[in-house]
């Protein structure tokens, strides 16, 4: 483990640094002003998801604040074989980076890539901020969360950050183990995280969400010298239950074939409507998806070709709110 973050003895200014080994490791940018917090920001956690990396590669390439205090660290692509290969998972070993934390310095390439980001940067921050979204297999109505815990002083900084980005709706949901967010979750560092749409490209309403909220963000928590935003009221759902927040278990898909929508992304549906079918290639099954609950409908699967188990949609009662 390291005894010192890598950019501590930087002078004030722009830095840009690899942590790791060429191939493993990842690219940072380092905005270092007067003593004060460290805001560690990322995209590309999973290797299909393009709105965090195209917005932290244009601060990266833009961003010169003059009167900055504290530390601002940006790592556009966390996952960079994922990020190359234009895979979700770890193309070396099939691994979901946001499932394998904490991590294992002698584990499996993903494992690794997990321990470094912990060991090496991670620990050594104040608030984190991860950028995800759909990627190329889903799309999604946009939200930004943070994972609830019982710590009331935590949670009231997590909410105050995901208010920063008020574009979006909150989904505040209880903690899910080996995630980026668990991780800061065990180290008491507030974190949350976007959402946005995703479906294989870049939408410029969610590089403007997520830029706008990441400057909020700044901002509200005294960054940058600037007053501080009014934000838009934010509808907030709470989550008690961790497997709603678990999105890839809802209405798998039963057997491996192509699966029709009904249904499209905002909808409100009640239990039991149907959400699409799934047909057998060999033209022996077709079988309704049917919704297990009643509520908005937050993810829909763009991928068309499913196996068994894909995730099909993500039902939230959360119709009256949004």
């Amino acid at each position: 483990m390291n005894n010192k973050a890598p950019w501590e003895s930087f002078s004030k200014g722009y830095h840009q640094l690899r942590i790791g080994p060429e191939k493993g490791g990842f690219q940072a940018f380092v905005w270092k002003g007067e003593p004060g917090p460290v805001a560690l920001l990322n995209g590309g956690t999973h290797g299909d998801e393009y709105e965090g990396p195209t917005m932290l590669t244009n601060l990266a390439a833009t961003w010169r604040p003059e009167n900055l205090r504290g530390t601002v660290v940006a790592i556009p692509v966390l996952n960079e074989p994922a990020f190359f290969a234009g895979t979700r998972c770890h193309p070396q070993d099939g691994a979901n980076l946001a499932r394998v934390f904490p991590g294992n310095p002698a584990g499996s390439p993903c494992e690794k890539l997990a321990d470094l980001f912990l060991n090496s940067v991670l620990r050594y921050a104040d608030y984190y901020l991860d950028f995800h979204s759909g990627g190329v297999v889903y799309e999604l109505y946009p939200w930004v969360g943070y994972m609830r815990s019982e710590n009331a002083a935590l949670d009231k900084t997590q909410a105050r950050i995901a208010a920063c980005f008020d574009s979006y709706w909150c989904w505040g949901s209880p903690y899910i183990e080996g995630r980026t967010l668990s991780a800061a979750f065990d180290l008491g560092i507030p974190a949350i995280y976007t959402e946005s749409m995703g479906c294989g490209g870049v939408r410029s309403e969610d590089l403007s969400a997520i830029h706008n909220g990441l400057f909020n963000f700044l901002r509200t928590f005294d960054f940058i010298s600037e007053p501080s935003p009014t934000l838009n009221k934010q509808p907030t759902y709470l989550s008690s239950d961790a497997k709603e927040a678990h999105l890839q278990v809802h209405h798998p898909s039963p057997i491996q074939g192509i699966f029709i929508p009904q249904v499209s992304l905002g909808d409100v549906i009640e239990k039991g409507d149907r959400i699409g079918n799934v047909y057998s290639l060999a033209g022996d099954s077709c079988i309704s998806i049917n919704a297990e609950e009643q509520g908005k409908l937050v993810l829909l699967s763009r991928k068309r070709s499913v196996t068994e188990g894909h995730a099909l949609a993500t039902v939230v009662p959360v119709d009256g709110l949004l």
